[in-house]
């Protein structure tokens, strides 16, 4: 049997033996290493869902016909970045707001925005309570549409029912503005509490 097979305007590769998933690279110029520290994993597996996101919408641009089976990666990945954003202020400086991060392990969207305000506003300051406002906004519109990050993954829920989404056409590329005026956000707010923090009583992090 042959390596590959073609389909039209496709090559596809099939399974050989011998195909392992994680081969050691042989070029240092296309190899990527797993951060084995756990802040900065945390930041680029943030960045990383954020960055997905935007990246697949650009694809759909470039290929109309893709937008219908991205979408859901898509989404999923603009959820799991906000969520990753929230749990990354709770755990950094949630400490001097009385907020524990280990209270907030699961993926309830606005949960982790009620913490994560709160470590906002009570350890940082008031700032700009509109943008303030409107990420509080796209939390809650993400809550609405998943709670419980299983919406962009399966068709069905646990139970067996299916899983209801908007029955109207959707703007990617307004999802890719506001998602990264989102992450321009959080990236701002984790620069303000950085600078409060040096000041305040050093105590452990994530």
């Amino acid at each position: 049997m042959k390596s590959t097979f073609t389909l039209p305007d496709m090559e596809r590769l099939w399974p050989a033996k011998g195909n392992r998933l994680l081969r050691v690279a042989g070029d240092w110029e296309k190899a990527v290493s797993f951060s084995h520290h756990r802040i900065a994993r945390h930041v680029y597996i943030w960045d990383g869902y954020v960055r997905a996101g935007a990246t697949l919408i650009d694809q759909c641009e470039r290929s109309a016909t893709d937008r219908h089976d991205l979408v859901y990666p898509i989404l999923f990945c603009y959820r799991h970045g906000l969520e990753l954003a929230m749990k990354w202020i709770i755990a950094m400086y949630g400490r001097h707001a009385g907020v524990h991060s280990v209270d907030y392990l699961n993926h309830d969207l606005w949960k982790l925005w009620q913490a994560c305000k709160k470590v906002i506003l009570d350890f940082g300051s008031d700032g700009d309570n509109e943008a303030l406002r409107a990420v509080e906004q796209i939390v809650k519109d993400f809550h609405d549409l998943d709670r419980s990050s299983m919406t962009f993954r399966y068709y069905d829920d646990k139970t067996g029912n299916t899983i209801r989404l908007p029955d109207k056409p959707i703007d990617l590329e307004n999802i890719k503005t506001v998602m990264t005026a989102v992450q321009n956000f959080f990236g701002g707010v984790d620069g303000q509490l950085g600078e409060y923090s040096k000041n305040a009583p050093k105590k452990g992090v994530i």
